[in-house]
């Protein structure tokens, strides 16, 4: 296995904590998202301060990602990666429309190496 299909590892792993209780990001990401009438979403992690573009602001939303954010970073330098090593880490996130209370979340990481090449966790439930 190359050095960079690696990426595919992060990618998982993070859809994964993304979508866990761990990652503080539900219910506030859904609380934020059906406030504004929005069912997905998606954030850009390498952004300097992610978060939905659509979605209601919310304060714990805004701690939790940036909290996401720097769980992706950790993610990447534990296989061997920086942020100079990916030009595009985005998260897709979908509420559970039966989960009312927001907990669960379908999430999907995207990494797109600085070589192009793109690792896809797929939808994780």
């Amino acid at each position: 296995m190359g050095r960079m299909s690696k990426l595919a590892g992060v990618a998982h792993n993070l859809a994964h904590h993304a979508g866990s209780g761990l990652s503080c990001v539900s219910p506030h990401l859904a609380q934020a998202l059906r406030a504004a009438g929005v069912e997905t979403t998606e954030i850009d992690l390498l952004a300097p301060a992610p978060y939905p573009p659509k979605a209601a602001k919310l304060q714990p939303l805004r701690l939790a990602l940036a909290s996401l954010q720097a769980t992706a970073k950790t993610l990447l330098a534990k296989h061997g990666f920086s942020t100079s090593d990916v030009s595009s880490m985005t998260l897709y996130a979908t509420p559970a429309p039966w989960d009312k209370d927001g907990y669960s979340l379908h999430t999907r990481a995207v990494l797109i190496s600085s070589t192009g090449r793109t690792y896809d966790s797929g939808w994780l439930q």
